[in-house]
């Protein structure tokens, strides 16, 4: 299989940013979904994200970890692996949905919005809040 690791750094990503950088890494779309605030500008609730994280599987790990890339491990032994500044992979990170978005395996909004409120962080309460919105104006 093969995977391409994108280097570089790039500030604000738009949601064809995200698009372009995740079809170049030619990820298998059944091992990996969008999530956080990457999830966030592909859904369009919000415009940017300085960042793109994407949850994963165990195998998609061993893939990146046989490339050499670096990595920690978090309380529930669980590894998070830092392909750039700009993308994290985190195993089996929480979703419960995934939904396919221009090609794209993405974390639904509810997925991520769980997601947010188990991290409790003051940028998450504000995802929270924005997701809510974004709901209520589309119906």
């Amino acid at each position: 299989m093969k995977i391409n690791i994108i280097k570089g750094v790039i500030k604000m990503l738009g949601k064809e940013d995200i698009v372009k950088i995740l079809k170049n890494m030619e990820l298998p779309l059944s091992e990996y979904w969008i999530t956080s605030g990457a999830g966030l500008v592909i859904h369009g609730v919000k415009e940017t994200t300085n960042d793109i994280d994407l949850g994963c599987t165990t195998n998609l790990v061993e893939l990146f970890l046989k490339k050499g890339c670096k990595y920690t491990v978090e309380k529930d032994n669980s590894r998070i692996i830092q392909i750039n500044d700009t993308i994290e992979i985190l195993e089996n990170w929480f979703v419960d949905e995934i939904v396919i978005i221009d090609g794209l395996p993405v974390g639904s909004l509810e997925s991520i919005k769980k997601q947010k409120a188990q991290l409790g962080r003051e940028k998450d309460i504000k995802d929270i809040k924005l997701i809510d919105d974004y709901i209520k104006n589309r119906s």
